[in-house]
């Protein structure tokens, strides 16, 4: 068997038994051995009946979710390379001889181009077209190197091995920003065709939900970059918000610009903690990735007896800071005449500065109590972990 294609399906027995004929007419053309799996979503209609009387092998799938149903599609095909498309008859079954073609050719993925192909009126919508995909795929294309056009493009194909060892776990829409993201991080071979998107035969509202599924899209990029999303803004603030405090303004922001720097140390130290707090997840999440050298790095040194230790330092020292500047300004407002305006800032840096040991040593403190009770998981925990995953709602 070289050739399997897999038509995630729910509900849709309207276009399920056209599509399955476009696509035997397109392998039998090609001269393709292969075969074709119907991914049934626990369709309510007659979809899976419909397929079987194509003679298309049906897999049933308990778990809503298009992830859920595309997963076990390609765990149960036996050809060297699987292709998949949507069952409403948007995509064209004859181009699948191409995205063959492309992986006989040493391809480990291809993946159909909307954009550089066609998208025919009313095929998709208008935001999705001008804002939604290309905001996504240029932030793939930043974050992860995917060098694509179309991180959303439903028709793709990728070899059997390609696909056991990107180890895909998501449930939903966002698997194919998993399966692009996971392929550019394993150094994969990334090919890109032009393809056209057609208008929906089902004649009916199409399963996607475009917040829910486009904030889940920027979800899993979020989890597989949580360190540089939370680290370079975190510190920019927690070190501008430094600069802001120790610097003397003159006139009416004097006093300002130390309480503006204080609440961005905080929130910058808070987005620190934030990314630190991810890392020590994403390595026993059900996204598993490979370790990166930033990952390590944080391993080796941030440690949740160090972070106590630093925290509780920091907080004492901090709160001996504030009640120093108090009391210097307690003294400063009994001394007979005037309080100097120099002075009177001195005090104000003094107590930020202090305001920042302390708050940021219990932030500190604390995040490293949640790390050493809940945060640090390993790998042993997967199983158990996917098992929870595949019955959580789509």
């Amino acid at each position: 068997m070289e050739v399997s294609v897999v038509l995630p399906c729910l509900n849709e027995e309207k276009t399920i038994g056209p599509c399955i004929r476009s696509v035997r007419a397109a392998l039998d053309q090609a001269g393709v051995r292969g075969e074709i799996i119907v991914a049934d979503n626990d369709s309510a209609d007659r979809s899976a009946e419909i397929a079987r009387e194509e003679e298309a092998r049906v897999v049933d799938v308990r778990y809503r979710g298009y992830g859920n149903a595309l997963r076990a599609g390609l765990e149960a095909a036996r050809g060297r390379y699987l292709v998949f498309l949507d069952a409403d008859m948007s995509y064209d079954g004859a181009d699948i001889p191409r995205f063959v073609e492309e992986l006989r050719d040493g391809a480990d993925l291809v993946i159909g181009s909307r954009f550089r192909g066609g998208i025919d009126p009313g095929a998709m919508p208008y935001l999705h077209r001008i804002v939604g995909t290309p905001a996504l795929t240029a932030l793939a294309n930043v974050l992860f190197g995917c060098a694509i056009s179309d991180v959303n493009c439903g028709m793709r194909a990728l070899t059997k091995e390609a696909f056991e060892g990107l180890d895909l776990h998501s449930e939903g829409m966002e698997f194919a920003s998993e399966m692009m993201i996971k392929a550019a991080q394993a150094g994969l071979s990334i090919r890109e065709i032009p393809i056209t998107l057609h208008t929906d035969q089902r004649g009916r509202d199409p399963h996607l939900r475009s917040f829910r599924d486009g904030w889940r899209h920027l979800q899993i990029m979020m989890h597989f970059c949580s360190l540089w999303l939370f680290l370079a803004p975190g510190a920019g603030l927690a070190l501008g918000g430094l600069a802001l405090i120790g610097w003397t303004f003159g006139g009416p922001l004097g006093a300002l610009a130390p309480l503006v720097g204080l609440c961005a140390v905080f929130v910058g130290v808070q987005m620190l903690l934030l990314g630190v707090t991810a890392q020590g997840r994403v390595r026993g999440s059900k996204y598993r990735q490979s370790d990166s050298p930033m990952y390590r790095l944080i391993r080796r040194w941030v440690r949740v007896d160090t972070g106590l230790v630093l925290g509780l330092v920091a907080a004492l020292a901090g709160m001996a800071v504030v009640a120093w500047a108090m009391s210097r300004g307690l003294r400063s407002a009994g001394a007979s005449g005037p309080v100097p305006t120099t002075c009177g800032l001195e005090v104000i840096r003094h107590a930020a500065l202090g305001a920042v040991a302390f708050i940021c040593g219990l932030q500190v403190f604390f995040t490293s109590v949640f790390i050493g009770l809940f945060g640090l998981r390993v790998a042993d925990d997967e199983p158990a972990r996917r098992d929870e995953s595949s019955s959580s709602d789509e």
